[in-house]
């Protein structure tokens, strides 16, 4: 582990989870709340069946208890996070609201300094077990941010990192995810910005994210966001010396490569890198041999079965180790990249141009179909399984028309 967590006294792994809606619920936390729930976070491990945890006082105020105030702090805390959490939806213009505490259990001991606890067992299906749509950020980084909103923020904007269409965010909905049900706080949309997102994303950067954030309007007034979110981070040095480094220039040079032979290939990438924890070399040189619709198939294959594998609590000693050779009974890994597919010719007459067009359109109606019928039910959500289908049916519309003039 790197420095932070090195410096920690509380044991914790290295990724933490959580599941999509979890992130994407009202979770209103002040500096000392957002640390306990990251620092209880970094103690489950998705192999194991338990929810407990135990962290350090040190770990999440420091200084000590001179006077008691460390004490005094992390009670108020204690207090705060033992209420019920209030989550208001709607169906079918119906409300529903439901109350739920995060822990079983929160005890604090001055005795040991420690905080030990355990999380709503009813919670579980968002803490462990996870094979549907969830997210994962590094326990690093996380807890390198300082403030509550900014950790609240960063794993809001990585649950749609992953995604290969853009979503707006409503304004109104993300500050109910902030500040809790009914909050007054912030509702302007310039403070909001200025004290809330802006110092957000200048932490985000110093960590190795840029985000970018669209604004949607009515009139003067902000009704929604889009944020993208990318990567800045060196790549941690490969163990095996051999392998070639890449810079943050020939990284996005080599995601542009990606999308240029297959539009899904650059998400593809960062879950091999986040969700599974390849190593960068290890996570390129496996998406140099998805060259095509098959090899496509077979890799997201092999990560929903990985997936299930820990669902059922397989003894599994190295996830990225057992994921990489899942994937080396499928692909021909390490091979060289091939040279990314031409543009599409223009000369309709060509024998070789209508032959590759017609390959594209085959290509396109299989992706079309592998998306319709024969991707795991939980690989794609249904409004990414829309946005995909639209994109390859217009694709193929071009191409056919392409064909028939």
């Amino acid at each position: 582990m790197n420095g932070t967590l090195n410096g920690l006294q509380t044991k914790l792994h290295e990724v933490a989870f959580l599941s999509n809606t979890f992130v994407r619920s009202p979770l209103a936390l002040n500096n000392v709340e957002a640390r306990i729930f990251a620092l209880a976070l970094g103690c489950l491990h998705q192999k194991q069946d338990t929810l407990s945890f135990r962290i350090h006082f040190n770990d999440i105020t420091r200084g000590g208890n001179t006077g008691g105030k460390q004490y005094t702090e992390l009670a108020a805390a204690q207090t705060r996070l033992t209420q019920p959490i209030i989550n208001t939806s709607l169906k079918n213009g119906k409300k529903r609201r439901d109350a739920i505490s995060l822990f079983n259990i929160l005890s604090l001991d001055e005795g040991t300094n420690l905080i030990t606890g355990e999380f709503n067992p009813r919670l579980k299906e968002h803490l462990l077990d996870l094979t549907g749509k969830f997210t994962t950020v590094e326990l690093e980084s996380l807890l390198t941010l300082k403030n509550a909103h900014s950790q609240r923020l960063f794993w809001i904007m990585r649950s749609y990192h992953n995604q290969t269409w853009e979503e707006p965010l409503p304004f109104d909905t993300l500050r109910e995810w902030l500040f809790g049900e009914n909050s007054e706080q912030y509702t302007d949309w310039t403070d909001f910005n200025r004290y809330v997102l802006k110092p957000a994303i200048e932490e985000f950067r110093a960590i190795g994210w840029e985000v970018a954030v669209t604004l949607q309007r009515r009139g003067r007034r902000v009704e929604a966001l889009v944020f993208k979110m990318t990567s800045t981070q060196q790549p941690l040095l490969p163990v095996v010396k051999a392998k070639k480094v890449l810079t943050l220039t020939e990284i996005e040079e080599f995601r542009r490569m990606l999308e240029a032979t297959y539009r899904e290939l650059p998400a593809l990438y960062d879950r091999l890198r986040l969700d599974f924890e390849l190593k960068e070399y290890q996570a390129r040189e496996v998406l140099q041999n998805v060259k095509d619709l098959t090899a496509y198939q077979a890799v997201t294959k092999v990560l929903h079965d990985v997936r299930l594998a820990l669902a059922s609590r397989k003894p599994i000693k190295s996830l990225p180790a057992y994921t990489l050779s899942q994937l080396k009974a499928v692909l021909p890994v390490y091979q060289v990249l091939g040279a990314a597919p031409s543009v599409l010719p223009k000369s309709a007459g060509s024998r070789a141009a209508a032959a590759t067009s017609h390959a594209q359109l085959r290509d396109a109606q299989e992706r079309l179909k592998f998306v319709q019928e024969e991707a795991p039910t939980n690989l794609f959500s249904e409004q990414e399984k829309a946005s995909r289908t639209a994109t390859i049916e217009a694709e193929i519309a071009v191409l056919t028309q392409g064909l028939a003039t």
